[in-house]
């Protein structure tokens, strides 16, 4: 084997490290993507709130809250809610003896809610034109965690949920060993090789692969 043999099979050696270790890190790259979602930042008011559950209704003009939800029967659903301005929202009880009442609310939006006791079946509406973030509550069960939030239009505080950033443990982000591991193999295999050539070269070929004229 010549240099010129050898230059050849350490180029195909390196190239092949290089696509397998692109390959690897393309693949970690995909398994731990995400650009995050956007929502609406919620007072603190709420961050103790039976139920929890958010949901993003914007661009529907019609939303139902249960009242009275849960296993407990003492939650909004959802608990924490986005709109647009002018869509009405339907507060529906689920169980008994509960009401809606507003906590805060923007500046002249005069929302008053509905303060008497009502039982399963009942409804009440209210069309939210005003934008803004606006908290309720449920008088009897206000201790136990019956609040809620609204926020209404894009003028409100907002920040991103589950996206990435920064560098991070990937086994933490959920990212699987292999591709790693297929980038640590790749080293392993062209150092193997380098080294097998540069002995071929050294010594020369195998007694069994001898040339020459006869």
């Amino acid at each position: 084997m010549d240099r010129r043999d050898f230059l050849r099979t350490a180029g195909g050696v390196a190239g092949g490290a290089t696509a397998a270790t692109a390959a690897a890190g393309t693949a970690a790259a995909q398994e731990g993507g995400g650009g995050g979602t956007t929502k609406p930042v919620f007072p603190g008011y709420v961050d103790g709130a039976a139920g929890g559950a958010y949901s993003d209704m914007r661009g529907s003009s019609e939303v139902t809250v249960e009242v009275g939800a849960g296993s407990n029967q003492v939650a909004f659903a959802p608990t924490n809610l986005w709109i647009e301005p002018g869509t009405t929202v339907t507060f529906e009880w689920v169980s008994n003896g509960h009401n809606v009442l507003p906590n805060s609310q923007p500046e002249g939006a005069g929302w008053s809610g509905h303060d008497p006791l009502e039982d399963e079946g009942f409804t009440y509406s209210h069309t939210f034109e005003t934008g803004g973030m606006y908290t309720y509550y449920c008088r009897p069960h206000e201790q136990l965690g019956m609040v809620g939030a609204i926020a209404v239009g894009g003028d409100v505080e907002t920040e991103t949920v589950g996206g990435g950033g920064g560098e991070v443990d990937p086994e933490h982000m959920g990212v699987p060993f292999h591709p790693h591991y297929v980038g640590i193999a790749t080293i392993v295999m062209m150092v193997v090789s380098l080294l097998f050539t540069f002995f071929q070269l050294k010594y020369g070929e195998s007694a069994h692969a001898s040339g020459g004229n006869n």
